[in-house]
């Protein structure tokens, strides 16, 4: 019977060596002092694109007021049609030309449509019908191109 209650005891003991341990490691005997003061971060410098000299190609866009069509659901789409001019004194590669139907009220793009112009030479002018963007037929919007490409 003696045997018994000493390997109850041992058991005890090991478990309760095992709560001490576990306390130990999660910090719960630690001190509490000050907090650590925090060590600024050094910040990295801000990123610089470099374009190269020479000709560069510059775009200048125009854009229709949205016009407002019906479907025969009730529902609603606008047709934008947009002009796009290199005028820089470079050609262009890769222009990505961006439609944006942009909501009045909001101030939010509602919906886009993206050409992609692989070439666009120097004084070269590209006219696009966008049909049709959708929208809600009692909201009001305008619209506005953007346009990225290549460094030459």
């Amino acid at each position: 019977m003696q045997d018994v209650s000493l390997g109850k005891s041992l058991v005890i003991l090991l478990l309760l060596g095992c709560l001490i341990g576990s306390v130990a490691t999660a910090g719960c005997t630690g001190t509490s002092g000050a907090p650590a003061t925090p060590t600024p971060e050094m910040t990295s410098p801000p990123h610089t694109t470099y374009s190269p000299a020479g000709p560069q190609p510059s775009f200048t866009t125009t854009v229709t007021v949205p016009e407002k069509h019906l479907r025969t659901d009730g529902s609603c789409y606008w047709i934008v049609t947009g002009t796009v001019t290199n005028s820089g004194d470079a050609p262009a590669r890769n222009a990505v030309i961006r439609f944006m139907l942009i909501d009045d009220e909001s101030n939010m793009i509602r919906a886009t449509e993206t050409i992609l112009a692989p070439r666009f030479q120097v004084g070269e002018t590209k006219i696009f019908t966008i049909n049709p963007f959708p929208g809600d037929c009692g909201r009001e919007y305008r619209a506005e191109i953007a346009v990225t490409h290549d460094i030459p």
